[in-house]
């Protein structure tokens, strides 16, 4: 089958990117090859110099020198590296950097680079090298913002100002972008030229565009003026070959990833889904001699290369560009499928527990991408009692799982495990899947089953006046010692110390710079607080203090519960994650001593403050919490951190912490209030 590159940019049949296996048949144009260079990002060197990021980007450099040798075009001629090639711009990062970039370079390939944001948090050691691109600028012995001409193409790279990622990071370098596009155009009017810098531009690629967080508006303007460009960014962590990180409008931009973990797009999904540090994409390059560009995707974790590519077929011809913003049409793109032997097959539902259930069931297809992409799936949830065939399918709040088209190999089968399921229910789940430009398809896999009873439930009245905590309760003991004894022996009973709280007269105080105590919680702890909760504190505080928030008991990194001291509006709320967003309920609060207790019934939240409701919120949902294994804790005196440590640090008191697997009512609250 022999296609053309006019084949994949056509009218209406066009194809958003190009399935290897089509593309590898058509070879006879390799001695057509005038251009080779590879592009990465966010590498994220550390001070050990035996870090997975520089094996990574060592084995991408010892891949290059072999993938083009016997070829028409044997090497690379260059290396893009689109910011943070480290992680705080120490001297020690950026020379292991270096060293190992430089060390490792194919012969006959240039290394072109710029600094990304985290290329300026280098502290004290920056003030003291004249700033932190003096200080970047000596250690590699060139420019931030260079132009290089690379067997006739041009090559332009720009450094942010300062590393704030907002926008006027790139204000001082505009005029001179605006000249050196103009030098370049002037010589081949035709001729791709590329762009690079560390963060995207606003509104084009996966990561700049609305809910992602990323992208600036700095650059845009200019580079409109020169259809030619072909722009490369980094920043967002986001998987390059996911069809959304190519976009055209009136230039072309294409997202590059990172050789050290994925981040994904939040909300309803899993922004650090499992296996995200296992992240190693380079675009490797190919310019023809007719000025068409062809982008592959190299992993350095498999080796491999994605089934996904991408192809430029004429540079500056904006009225035939393909990775437009008609993609995100709904009303006129195709939408994904399951054959009908697949829907035939359905979901093998397996390990249910009381909480748990594990589908397995197989991937679907997308006619728009011959790779059958897929982006993620919606998995509907319905619930009645056990026993009660004739009771109404309720609705029970819905999954998002990733379909893992950034890791490989691909797999044929999607495994999902369900967390958050309530012991002793039937159970049906209707699964449709989702291709990247959100769209959903018409048929759907279907199953039923039903957990098993919970061997707790009889454990206590849950309706008796003086309920005990089950899930955590943290006290201060007779002999002054601080412990965690839930009621319940399967949740944990750790309780781990961290700065130097003091205990005194039944209190535990908290310095609000590192005292907290932190309890670890497992997923099956975390699933068994998925669909109700009751969080309750008791604590002391003498002072407002200058807009600061402060957490008192906490688990909120990309999910879970908090009670907060908002100090500028001066209320405490109570926050809950549910269906992929934060609710919120907040009172007014006085310095002094309180209790508050926090609830979730599965349709409304509710803020107790000294044993009186304080303030109220619909809601619905399923309780989210972070997929982050290091952030899997309670803290008590500050919010748990990304990496497993403290933020937002409270100061002042706390008598007593809890968390119940369900919601108390107001008799119980007013009862525990007043212990």
């Amino acid at each position: 089958m022999k296609l053309s590159r006019r084949h994949f940019l056509g009218t209406s049949l066009v194809l958003t990117a190009i399935p290897a296996r089509l593309w590898a048949e058509n070879t006879s144009r390799d001695a057509d090859i005038v251009l080779r260079y590879a592009v990465v990002s966010d590498v994220h060197f550390t001070s050990d110099p035996g870090c997975i990021q520089r094996k990574r980007l060592e084995k991408t450099l010892k891949f290059m020198e072999t993938y083009a040798a016997g070829k028409p075009h044997p090497y690379f001629d260059a290396i893009v590296v689109a910011g943070d090639m480290t992680d705080h711009g120490h001297a020690a990062e950026l020379t292991n950097f270096r060293d190992s970039l430089m060390g490792n370079l194919p012969k006959g390939t240039q290394a072109i680079l710029c600094m990304g944001n985290h290329e300026f948090y280098g502290g004290e050691a920056h003030k003291k090298a004249g700033g932190s691109r003096k200080h970047w600028e000596t250690i590699f012995s060139r420019a931030a913002n260079t132009h290089t001409v690379v067997n006739g193409f041009h090559f332009i790279g720009i450094s942010p100002d300062r590393g704030t990622c907002r926008n006027g990071d790139y204000a001082g370098s505009l005029e001179w972008l605006r000249h050196e596009l103009e030098t370049a155009a002037k010589e081949d009017p035709k001729r791709p030229i590329v762009v690079f810098q560390h963060y995207h531009v606003l509104d084009t690629v996966y990561g700049a565009r609305e809910g992602d967080h990323w992208g600036i508006q700095d650059l845009h303007p200019i580079l409109e003026e020169f259809p030619q460009v072909i722009n490369y960014s980094g920043h967002s962590h986001y998987p390059s070959n996911d069809p959304r990180s190519a976009w055209q409008g009136k230039y072309t931009a294409f997202g590059t990833s990172t050789l050290s973990y994925f981040e994904m797009a939040g909300g309803i999904y899993q922004k650090f889904p499992a296996g995200h540090r296992n992240a190693a994409q380079a675009y490797f390059v190919e310019v023809f001699r007719d000025n068409s560009v062809h982008l592959k995707i190299y992993d350095a974790v498999t080796g491999g290369f994605f089934d996904m590519e991408y192809l430029v077929a004429e540079p500056g011809a904006v009225e035939k560009y393909c990775f437009t913003e008609k993609r995100y049409d709904a009303e006129t793109g195709s939408r994904p499928f399951w054959k009908d032997a697949e829907l035939a097959q359905g979901v093998n539902v397996s390990e249910v527990s009381q909480y748990t259930a594990a589908l397995t069931f197989p991937q679907a297809h997308d006619p728009d991408h011959p790779s059958s992409f897929i982006g993620s799936y919606r998995i509907s949830l319905s619930q009645r009692p056990s026993g009660q065939p004739d009771a109404a399918w309720e609705p029970a709040g819905e999954l998002n799982p990733w379909s893992d088209y950034f890791h490989l190999p691909s797999k044929d089968t999607k495994m999902c495990v369900l967390e958050e399921l309530e012991p002793g229910f039937d159970w049906k789940v209707e699964i449709r899947a989702r291709n990247a430009f959100e769209r959903l398809s018409e048929n759907a896999l279907t199953a039923e089953f039903r957990t098993l009873e919970d061997p707790d439930a009889n454990a206590q009245d849950r309706n008796a006046p003086f309920p005990k905590a089950d899930a955590l309760n943290f006290q201060i003991s007779e002999n002054g010692a601080a412990q965690n004894t839930p009621f319940l022996e399967s949740f944990p009973h750790q309780l781990e110390t961290l700065g130097e709280p003091v205990i005194s007269d039944g209190w535990a105080c908290f310095d609000g710079q590192d005292d907290r105590f932190r309890i670890p919680f497992t997923p099956e702890g975390f699933a068994r607080l998925k669909r109700r909760i009751t969080m309750g504190v008791r604590f002391q505080f003498d002072a407002f203090r200058d807009g600061k928030a402060e957490d008192i008991f906490a688990n909120t990194e990309f999910g879970g519960t908090a009670m907060e001291l908002n100090h500028g509006k001066k209320v405490l709320e109570f926050w809950c994650h549910i269906a992929g967003r934060y609710q919120i309920v907040s009172a007014p609060i006085e310095p002094g001593s309180h209790t508050a207790y926090g609830t979730y019934d599965g349709k409304c939240i509710k803020l107790w403050i000294d044993g009186k409701l304080a303030a109220q919120k619909k809601a619905s949902g399923i309780l989210t919490y972070t997929s982050n294994p290091s952030a899997r804790a309670y803290c008590i005196g500050s919010d748990i951190s990304n990496h497993g440590g403290g933020s937002a640090f409270f100061r002042g008191k706390v008598r007593f912490a809890q968390i119940f697997t369900w919601a108390l009512n107001e008799e119980q609250i007013r009862n525990l209030s007043q212990e």
